[in-house]
């Protein structure tokens, strides 16, 4: 069928570029018309931390999926409290209450609510919009942004922001892609000494790319997508685009040779040769990432799902435009004129190094991996947080202004909701809530409770007694200087008034309309990458047990750092069961495609060791800080939970392919030869130039999305040019190799096979 369908595009090549194009059109029309909808939320269903928020809504009508942003405004010269400032921001709210009011929910003026540093330096302004972050208008964002800038900003006033929303918008396309083609061209420039014939893979797999990345876009509108699908599907498309557009043309190039010059016939065979195996390659990497759906976890499944379409296109792409373009440009392509005897008989030094010492070349392999792999012990799991981002990212910004001046927690506080006994009395249950919670202040890691509600009685008492001091010293202090007190004087008194009432007339709790709930507000010492936070939260879900038992009352956390580290631990439980389930299906899958035993054994012993290698290697450098200015990593952070899972599914994916490029075509000589030493040195002359080009292209563009400022994205790009690299170089052309080489015949004993 494929080479029917190589010799139908050689003689129909336009009518081939005139689907595409139109295929192109309609995307483009349906992108357009749907819009995108990625989020930057990932958030999953079933867990504690997120079944409680829909309790958050109905009890407290607070809504934890509504987005949110902050201002931040810094002045160290000459603070944030003078008059100046406050009609500056009041003016900003006023425009944005007025413009937005469609749009925003409520906004908070810290000169009414106290929320100004101790050195007066900082402040913050909270908005709260009325849709969710998901879908909230880049234009409603703007405006704030644009608003503040405009009003409050100046040259020694900063003003920064942070929260939910898309502070700043997601780009598509850039610096990573650009540096990615451009080494890959050279690569191919280097490997075929031409031009057209270099830049053909390239084009195919970018028409795959645009194609793939629109039917994703338009994938949004139907299930939710976080923002690193996309980039996932970008970086596997165009990888997997170029290295299969690769493949096939390199066997054209060789069929071209066999069949005396003979272009239909010899694209037709390249379709039906290597054209099947991109077909197995990439039908291996969509079933890899669709079995991210075993986790269980929904933005996982859908990056999974985003990867799948964006391979399945580039799939496509190079199975009918590159065929199309190899015709449209076929007078530019050379044949290739080493034959296989040649190969056999002349092989390079690697390769004699290869045949000749097996088991030192397996030793030195399994030895170097395992040492690389050692910092994995160490591994601790996070999701993402501005304090990571680069400087230059306002959100970065926001977050440090608040750390230094409020304290890292302000930026990440946890929620804790009570669920209180029925039967007991009012009384009886606020009388707990003051016991919980003065247990939970004292917790290491406690910076303060917030306060949520004020005792009335109590604070007019106390604000009449502070009223009556401060005025008794304001008179006193005018007849001694014989000034009455300014209206800014007044106003400072006041608040020092509001203040000491929040101090000491507050409650840490705030109990629903029904009183079944109650809900705290902990502001942790350290931020949500600290250690320290994430003990907090196991001590308070500890100590849960301890108030059931003693008060009848039940504590769920949720909040930032509860939801993470939910989210991490049900990652981390389905990693080992979706890496073993796919191991197996694999070993199941290579035995009836090779019909070994042996061969399928040794490649999942080895992409194990490879993708234990790379999560080493991560970690030393993400989040050990190892060479870090070397790869642009603003500081050591945990590894993005979610990246396990992701780089277990895609460099396996990856892996098997050169799996199945080195070991089909050592299987092909043997059938026809029945000598395994030749199988083994002619599949390393023939498919080891090839597949160094294409690894070498796969890490050329996944290490160039590790230039990426962003954190998550610039991981995943280090995980996944890690995992190739030892993947590809120590595994696939060292160590399967000389294993190959040292159980010989029993590579191929299999029940039905016949043996030379």
């Amino acid at each position: 069928m494929l080479k029917r369908l190589g010799e139908w595009i050689y003689e129909n090549k336009f009518k081939t570029f005139l689907v595409w194009l139109v295929a192109i059109a309609v995307l483009i029309g349906g992108a357009v018309g749907f819009g995108s909808h990625y989020t930057t939320n990932l958030t999953i269903n079933g867990i504690p931390s997120t079944n409680i928020q829909s309790t958050l809504e109905k009890e407290f009508k607070m809504n934890p999926n509504s987005g949110t942003m902050k201002a931040v405004i810094q002045n160290k010269k000459d603070g944030v409290a003078d008059d100046k400032t406050k009609a500056e921001v009041a003016a900003a709210i006023a425009k944005l209450q007025d413009k937005y009011s469609s749009d925003i929910k409520s906004i908070s003026n810290p000169y009414t609510t106290g929320v100004i540093s101790s050195d007066k330096t900082t402040t913050y302004v909270d908005i709260t919009f009325k849709k969710a972050s998901i879908n909230v208008s880049q234009d409603a964002i703007d405006g704030v942004k644009d608003t503040f800038n405009d009003k409050v900003k100046s040259a020694d006033t900063k003003v920064a922001f942070t929260g939910s929303v898309k502070v700043t918008p997601i780009e598509l396309g850039g610096k990573s892609e650009l540096i990615g083609i451009a080494i890959a061209f050279v690569l191919l420039l280097v490997l075929f000494r031409s031009f057209v014939t270099a830049g053909m893979p390239i084009v195919s797999a970018l028409v795959g790319l645009v194609s793939g990345v629109l039917v994703v876009t338009i994938g949004t509108n139907f299930m939710t997508m976080a923002n690193v699908s996309q980039t996932l599907a970008v970086m596997l498309s165009l990888a997997v685009g170029i290295d299969y557009s690769l493949f096939i043309l390199n066997r054209y190039r060789t069929d071209l040779a066999d069949t005396n010059g003979d272009r239909k016939t010899a694209l037709g065979l390249a379709l039906s040769e290597a054209g099947s195996s991109v077909i197995f390659a990439g039908v291996t990497v969509i079933i890899a990432v669709c079995g991210l759906a075993f986790a269980g976890i929904e933005f996982v499944t859908t990056m999974g799902i985003a990867t799948a379409l964006a391979v399945a296109v580039a799939v496509l792409s190079a199975l009918t435009f590159l065929p199309a373009l190899i015709a449209a440009c076929a007078k530019f392509i050379k044949p290739n004129n080493k034959t296989v005897d040649h190969m056999a008989k002349n092989p390079s030094k690697i390769t004699e190094l290869i045949t000749g010492h097996p088991w030192t070349v397996s030793i030195v392999a399994i030895l170097v991996l395992l040492e690389i792999a050692l910092p994995a012990q160490n591994m601790r799991l996070g999701m993402p947080y501005n304090g990571s981002l680069p400087d230059n990212r306002t959100e970065r910004q926001a977050y440090d202004m608040i750390s230094d001046k409020f304290g890292e927690g302000i930026n990440s506080p946890l929620i804790a909701v009570v669920k209180m006994d029925g039967n007991k009395g009012q009384a009886e249950n606020e009388a707990n809530l003051v016991k919980i919670a003065s247990h939970i202040s004292d917790m290491k890691g406690v910076k303060m409770m917030s306060p949520l509600t004020v005792d009335q009685q109590k604070a007019a008492t106390l604000q009449a007694q502070l009223t009556q001091e401060a005025q008794q010293k304001m008179m006193a202090q005018a007849q001694a200087t014989g000034q009455m007190p300014t209206q800014a004087q007044k106003d400072q008194v006041a608040a020092q008034i509001k203040q000491a009432i929040i101090a000491q007339a507050s409650k840490p709790y705030q109990v629903s309309a029904d009183g079944k709930y109650a809900m705290m507000v902990v502001i942790p010492t350290k931020g949500s990458e600290s250690e320290q936070t994430s003990n907090l939260v196991n001590k308070i879900k500890d100590y849960s047990d301890t108030t059931e038992s003693k008060y009848d009352a039940k504590i769920t956390m949720t909040g930032v750092n509860a939801v993470n580290l939910d989210i991490t631990k049900k990652l981390n439980d389905a990693t080992p069961l979706f890496a073993v389930t796919i191991i197996v299906l694999a070993f199941i899958l290579l035995m009836v495609v090779f019909r070994s035993f042996v061969v399928p054994a040794v490649a999942m012993v080895g992409f194990g060791m490879s993708l234990l290698a790379s999560f080493g290697f991560t970690t030393l450098v993400i989040q050990e800080g190892f060479m870090k200015g070397l790869f642009g990593v603003a500081k050591g952070a945990p590894i993005i939970s979610f990246l396990p899972i992701i780089a277990t599914a895609l460099i396996f994916g990856l892996a098997m392919d050169y799996e199945v490029f080195m070991v089909s075509r050592a299987r092909e000589e043997y059938a026809k030869t029945g000598d395994n030493n030749r199988a083994v040195t002619v599949a390393l002359q023939s498919s080891g130039p090839i597949v160094v080009t294409a690894a070498l292209i796969m890490i050329a563009v996944f290490g160039s999305f590790a230039l990426d400022p962003d954190p998550t994205i610039k991981s995943v790009g280090l995980a996944l040019s890690f995992g190739i690299f030892f993947d590809a170089f120590i595994i696939r052309l060292l160590f399967v190799p000389a294993m190959m080489k040292i159980f010989g015949k029993w590579n191929w004993v299999f029940p039905g096979n016949k043996h030379k």
